[in-house]
């Protein structure tokens, strides 16, 4: 009676492979290539001299394949976010996914809005940037009111396009929170994540439009009243 071949091991492993080079998804791949390893310990274990080198190798690539397919079950994990968080990703990153918009977050941090609090100095380069998502803050020139920013806005939005130094300044009018970035630090995650960069920029251009346009809404009913 013939024993039982050890090389059945290695084809089992072999067709795990196959199967793990066919599908498309990285988690599974992962996990057949795991299981492949496996599978073909018991050939190097089982021949007349255990084969220590391949028998190596395979328990390092097992390991390796192990602890990415852990990562990234760990980041496809859903997100739960918080009412604030939420909040600020319906007013500017709505077509990010919850677990990018967390990491966007993560480098900046929450603060109060105190009333009073001056955001923007003029002729001052600011040193950070801001979303309003409470609260409202005024902006004028020379002592003149140019608008208020809300609930979505952005404070130093100009600085994302051109480094100058700003010329007006922007006071806390009510209270509220804001997420509020260094601006380095934020042009160097935006550079090594272009979609979050490709996004921002767009809340930033639109931004700047809606200023724009309240701002002449706003001279436009002066004129009206003064006439």
């Amino acid at each position: 009676m013939n024993s039982f071949s050890p090389n059945y091991f290695i084809h089992a492993a072999n067709v795990l492979l196959l199967v793990a080079y066919s599908v498309r998804d990285i988690l599974w791949l992962r996990l057949f290539a795991v299981g492949a390893s496996l599978v073909s310990i018991p050939y190097f274990v089982l021949q007349p001299t255990k084969l220590w080198a391949p028998l190596s190798w395979t328990i390092v690539f097992a390991a390796i394949n192990l602890l990415q397919s852990w990562r990234l079950f760990i980041e496809r994990r859903p997100v739960k976010l918080t009412p604030e968080e939420e909040d600020i990703r319906r007013l500017v990153f709505r077509d990010l996914p919850p677990r990018k918009v967390l990491q966007v977050l993560s480098i900046g941090s929450w603060t109060t809005l105190e009333v009073g609090e001056r955001l923007i100095e003029r002729g001052k380069l600011p040193e950070t940037v801001s979303v309003i998502v409470r609260g409202k803050v005024q902006v004028t020139r020379d002592g003149r009111v140019l608008g208020e920013l809300i609930a979505g806005d952005v404070v130093g939005s100009a600085l994302i396009f051109s480094s100058i130094p700003a010329e007006v300044d922007a006071v806390v009018l009510e209270p509220g929170r804001a997420m509020r970035w260094q601006f380095g630090t934020l042009e160097r995650y935006l550079a090594a994540n272009p979609e979050t960069r490709t996004i921002m920029l767009q809340h930033v251009a639109r931004d700047l439009a809606e200023k724009v346009e309240r701002a002449t809404r706003a001279d436009r009913n002066r004129s009206d009243k003064t006439q």
